[in-house]
């Protein structure tokens, strides 16, 4: 039996959207994107990750505006009738501003900064041998990580009556909308900076996975 060939796609047909707009209570409320890690931003670590696997890229922030403004970068601040909705509101938001030659848009976090470099050409992969999945993302041994989402662009013509009818869940509306869990190995590629102890925890994994890069 020949198995399906699922090309990558054209990167003019991914766009990104980078979410920095939480409040960062567990970080003590300070704006995560701007804590540093190895002397930079949380910020630019994940740029450096997701600007080369995505077309058009924007920032979803709610506060800082001018200094993610000085990234280069579009800012999305939610829409006022999206406040307080979580990342589902930072999608709600961009899916107007979305240029025809779109068909699939890529999220991820401002504090995930070892964020696979594969990261859309195996998800697009998937979506591409599976055309009744309207979403996927990335599972591994310690669960899924929904907010780093790959989902067809036709996906998003439903976020905002779910979201007028109450519904905030991000596995919520995957699960309404379709979403898939594709397997990962490296868990610690989405390891985030909820707190300051797991931002320490992530220079000690960046610290190695630089040595590691270096063949050090």
């Amino acid at each position: 039996m020949t198995m399906p060939v699922c090309v990558g796609p054209e990167r003019a047909a991914v766009a990104g959207l980078l979410l920095a707009g939480g409040a960062g209570r567990r970080m003590g409320g300070v704006d995560k994107g701007w804590q540093l890690l190895a002397g930079r931003a949380l910020v630019e670590h994940v740029l450096d990750r997701l600007a080369p696997q995505v077309g058009p890229l924007w920032l979803s922030a709610n506060r800082s505006l001018e200094r993610y403004r000085s990234l280069g970068l579009p800012v999305l601040p939610d829409d006022a009738c999206w406040t307080d909705m979580g990342p589902l509101a930072g999608l709600a938001t961009l899916a107007p501003h979305l240029p025809p030659s779109v068909d699939f848009v890529q999220l991820a976090p401002c504090d995930t900064p070892l964020l696979p470099t594969d990261l859309v050409a195996r998800l697009y992969a998937f979506l591409a041998c599976h055309a009744d999945c309207a979403a996927c993302y990335p599972q591994t041994s310690d669960g899924p990580e929904p907010v780093m989402l790959l989902l067809r662009r036709a996906a998003l013509s439903g976020l905002p009556d779910y979201l007028r009818q109450g519904g905030r869940s991000l596995r919520g509306w995957l699960a309404a909308c379709g979403g898939a869990a594709v397997p990962f190995d490296a868990s610690t590629a989405f390891a985030n900076a909820n707190d300051p102890d797991s931002l320490q925890r992530l220079d000690l994994l960046l610290r190695a996975a630089t040595v590691r890069d270096s063949g050090a």
